[in-house]
């Protein structure tokens, strides 16, 4: 059994991003807090992209990383072909995408029936066709960014150098999210590796309706909100109450709807 899990955060303001929103950062100063009530602020997405295999061997053993399930060239083609088709900005794409997702099957081929075809870089300025190509080759702390190109001092200044994490980057994060980039992280898991996806726009019912289309009888889906993960015991929920799920742990079976 291969378990998808899909966390994701929505509507995160830049001191959520960047970890300063803990009560232990915070200034006590009135007129700084009614100044960032009055002023519009903006907001970010994050999906953190993870998986399980259950039961490799013998009762009670387990893999983690999302590129080690079975299903992950399945699951990188489908949801690469999600994020090629937002991150395109093509609206009749868009309106094809949201089509096709609402039927039971989806044409496969890559930049076929109505679907663009993106172009994602490196931030050493490695270029990719596709997400689907891009993510072949992936490693731990790796770091795509949609589009052919993005502002070089930004992209340059959140590559990863092993001390520090994506929140210590939050600044040329947000100057690539704000530019309308979407930006991947390649994250290690204990066997494998994860994604990490930084957005500007909710991708929920995209990504859940996607589930709906890779669901085989040996993988099960998982999308969950962030704030219920508490610790570890919340984020490897599958190895101990994998049928009685937390709350705010949704399953995503062939007939279920959005919560």
């Amino acid at each position: 059994m291969e378990i998808l899990k899909i966390i994701f955060e929505h509507d995160m303001t830049l001191e959520h991003l960047s970890g300063h929103d803990d009560p232990r950062n915070r200034e006590d100063d009135r007129r700084q807090t009614l100044e960032s009530f009055l002023s519009p602020q903006k907001t970010y997405n994050r999906y953190y992209l993870t998986g399980t295999r259950l039961d490799i061997g013998q009762q009670g053993d387990f893999r983690f990383g999302l590129s080690t399930l079975s299903a992950w060239p399945l699951i990188r083609s489908l949801f690469g072909r999600i994020l090629d088709t937002v991150a395109s900005g093509n609206p009749t794409a868009m309106h094809r995408l949201d089509e096709l997702l609402q039927q039971e099957d989806i044409p496969k081929g890559s930049g076929t029936a109505g679907f663009p075809v993106t172009n994602w870089h490196r931030p050493d300025g490695s270029l990719f066709p596709s997400f689907d190509q891009a993510a072949l080759e992936l490693k731990p702390m790796d770091i795509l960014i949609s589009g052919p190109t993005s502002d070089s001092a930004a992209r340059n200044a959140i590559q990863l150098d092993g001390h520090s994490g994506i929140r210590e980057r939050f600044e040329p994060l947000t100057a690539l999210l704000d530019n309308g980039h979407f930006v991947i992280l390649t994250e290690k898991a204990h066997h494998g590796s994860d994604l990490h996806l930084f957005t500007s726009h909710n991708l929920y019912e995209a990504l859940f309706l996607g589930c709906q289309h890779i669901l085989r009888p040996n993988l099960r889906c998982f999308t969950i909100n962030g704030k219920r993960v508490k610790g570890e015991r919340h984020f490897y929920f599958e190895t101990w109450t994998l049928d009685r799920p937390p709350h705010g742990f949704q399953e995503v079976t062939a007939d279920s709807r959005m919560r």
